[in-house]
């Protein structure tokens, strides 16, 4: 969905006369040929190896729906559809959605158990009939508009993590090659209602993918690469580069969606390697983060060099992989940094982020504490680091462990078989055995730290899990920070936890989390370490983005080169000069079940509507030759009052319709039934609010008989 139009009937400029020497601007490659390959080019050092609501069916005159908790306030906002998931969208561990459990709680407190399946999985098989955009065609979307951008000057434009946590995407452009760095999804907030992802809004790159030299990836996070899946499908076969298991997850990304770009492969890349890409060369440098093979690029331009490093963390005693390169990162110093790009996360936390390796020190402690009954340990399931510590312990203390959720089922083969993740011989178990296993014997890794429905820990504490059910003497552990907007989801699911009889600890007690983002001393380090001229803050929410501008300014930075930005804001540099460019398109897609990019503002706001006040539906028949209204009118309602305990009401609702289509109706010939209805929706709109001061969605449908 595009939101921001631009730039439509722009004259082109005229050319420079530096444009006509063929050795200064690179041959802009036909629209339908595939973007050349970049080239490795011999790294200065040998690269080191890292180790790794909707109601049952109704009649005319249905009731409301029987569902418990479907009438509650919080539960219209926050209740996902019954239906089964997206398969190519986020997996289920990190779901930021809320959770069964959260509508399923009753006065006293208990909790009825509703057989709900969880969805099978399925890859993501789109039909002609499938409403917006269809990746299945590949890129055969036509540009519809033309802009040119200016000419040998150099262009950042960031397409997602600006003003908010997720999607993340930067394009870096210089006349006829563009680079993108990231690109990934974002969770929706409960405005969102019914959407199960958020993607970066691709449409100048697509109207330009005969620029595109390439994406690269900084790391295997989601918010960093699984918006891939629904966005090269319209750009085309653009190559792909990131780190060993960066790679690794992204393929598993794209398996997942069927289409030709289901089996694309990813160039694997070393710390330290440089490429090749237009005018553009970039090289990959080690920076720690919350999980292996992360990195920063560092690309060098025809105006200088640039440094985005992705999401990092100065951590010095890293459990796996390269620690930050400090080395290369002051190489690039002296040199001379023109622009920075850094995580803005954490800007507004004072310190320093604790290290990972302190994490597994308290989980250690745990598990000398906890010897006597099964201890369950939700975390997000791309934290191989956190993973292998629990394991660590759990191999420590003799116990087995089980690993419980489809990611954590997916992505933990992968990091063992690429050699980030180690495990005792015999220690991994069935979950099919956990019965088997003695309590005191028996560690659970599992998804669900968010509160996310179907999530392994949400169905445990709802009883509904198969192979796991809680009991007294179980202790649940869960590593990991709560996501913004999550809170009510992570909080209904610790309280059915207690329900079950578990001890549970979170972060906030016993830190058991770390952040992967580096706080405010750290920010102001590598600030003061590259001495950028131009200072752009990416990664986070607007006042984080805000609070990371004054940490630039206290370590140096000039405030004229601070570039504050938001999504499909340009940055233009050319001769050492920085200034905003026109805007691009940067707004929100959103992905709905098969569908991608058709839903809009205006869907929302009818969601919303009918989620906080319901929806009032008038069925009139009337006869085709007369015009005049045959019988009662039927009334359905839905999460605005209980039918049969609002009779009263109902009666004069329906004497109220009656006397509204007389008073707009005419005695014989042709209606303007457009007219009727808006003059009912209104009219009966009133009289709703006068009676019970709500302001249900009114939806009057006349049928001629």
């Amino acid at each position: 969905m595009a939101i921001t139009a631009y730039h439509a009937g722009k004259p082109q400029p005229k050319p420079d006369s530096n444009e006509s020497n063929p050795s200064k601007v690179p041959t802009p490659a036909a629209a339908s040929a595939t973007p050349p390959v970049a080239k490795p080019i011999q790294p200065d050092s040998k690269p080191k190896p890292t180790s790794p609501a909707g109601a049952p069916g109704f009649t005319k005159r249905a009731i409301e729906p029987s569902r418990p908790g479907r009438h509650d306030r919080f539960a219209r906002n926050n209740q996902r559809r019954d239906r089964r998931p997206f398969p190519g969208s986020q997996p289920q561990n990190d779901r930021p959605r809320g959770p069964q459990s959260m509508f399923q709680t009753i006065a006293g407190g208990a909790m009825p158990k509703i057989d709900r399946p969880r969805p099978p999985k399925k890859r993501m098989q789109q039909s002609a009939q499938t409403p917006g955009i269809l990746l299945k065609a590949g890129p055969s979307e036509q540009p519809t508009r033309t802009y040119a951008a200016p000419r040998n000057t150099l262009r950042i434009i960031p397409l997602g993590g600006l003003g908010e946590i997720g999607k993340n995407m930067t394009a870096f452009e210089y006349n006829d090659d563009i680079i993108i760095v990231d690109c990934g999804v974002m969770f929706p907030t409960e405005e969102m209602l019914g959407i199960d992802l958020v993607i970066p809004d691709v449409t100048y790159l697509v109207e330009n993918r005969h620029k595109l030299r390439g994406i690269l990836f900084t790391h295997g996070h989601e918010d960093h690469i699984s918006g891939i899946g629904y966005v090269l499908p319209r750009l085309g076969h653009v190559p792909m580069y990131g780190l060993p298991l960066t790679a690794s997850f992204i393929e598993g990304k794209l398996s997942e969606f069927d289409n030709e770009y289901s089996r694309e492969k990813v160039n694997r890349i070393k710390t330290g390697q440089k490429l090749k890409f237009g005018v553009f060369e970039v090289e990959a440098f080690a920076i720690t983060h919350s999980i292996p093979d992360s990195v920063g690029y560092a690309i060098d331009t025809p105006e200088g060099l640039v440094i985005a490093t992705g999401d990092w963390k100065f951590d010095h005693t890293p459990i796996w992989g390269e620690p930050t390169d400090f080395k290369r990162l002051m190489q690039y110093a002296e040199r001379g940094v023109l622009m920075l790009l850094s995580d803005s996360t954490n800007a507004s936390e004072e310190g320093y982020t604790i290290s990972e390796r302190v994490i597994g020190e308290k989980i250690d402690q745990i598990f000398d504490r906890r010897n006597s009954g099964r201890i369950v340990v939700s975390c997000f399931a791309s934290l191989i680091n956190r993973i292998q510590m629990i394991v660590n312990s759990s191999a420590s203390h003799g116990r087995k462990v089980a690993v419980l959720g489809r990611s954590l089922e997916r992505n933990v083969p992968r990091a063992h078989e690429l050699g980030y993740f180690n495990a005792p011989k015999d220690i991994l178990v069935d979950k099919r055995d956990i019965g088997k296993i003695p309590d005191d014997k028996l560690t659970i890794i599992c998804t669900g730290s968010q509160g996310e429905e179907y999530s392994a820990l949400v169905r445990m504490a709802s009883g509904e899990h198969r192979d796991v059910q809680l009991k007294p003497g179980d202790t649940v552990i869960i590593s990991a920070s709560e996501i913004p907007g999550n809170e009510h989801a992570i909080h209904a699911t610790i309280d059915n936890l207690f329900r079950q009889g578990a001890d549970v600890l979170h972060g906030r007690e016993l830190d058991v989390h770390t952040s992967g983002h580096g706080k405010a001393e750290e920010l102001k380090m590598l600030l003061s370490l590259l001495k950028p001229k131009f200072f752009l803050p990416y990664h986070g929410d607007y006042r984080f983005l805000k609070a990371h501008a004054k940490l630039a300014i206290a370590a140096g930075v000039d405030p004229k080169g601070i570039f504050v930005a938001e999504n499909g804001s340009v940055i233009e540099i050319k001769d050492g000069v920085g200034k905003w460019g026109e805007r691009v398109p940067g707004g929100y897609v959103f992905v709905d079940g098969l569908g991608i990019g058709d839903i809009g503002q205006v869907v929302l706001r009818d969601r919303q509507a009918m989620a906080q006040e319901g929806i009032f539906m008038v069925i009139i028949t009337v006869n085709k030759q007369t015009g005049q209204l045959i019988g009662s009118p039927d009334i359905i309602s839905r999460g605005f009052v209980y039918v049969r305990t609002a009779e009263t009401l109902m009666a004069k609702a329906r004497s109220e319709i009656t006397q509204i289509f007389a008073k707009h109706a005419k005695e014989k010939g042709t209606m303007d039934w457009e007219f009727v209805k808006r003059a009912i929706r209104d009219d009966l709109g009133e009289f709703l609010y006068e009676h019970t001061q709500r302001q249900p969605m009114v939806i009057p449908v006349i049928i001629e008989s």
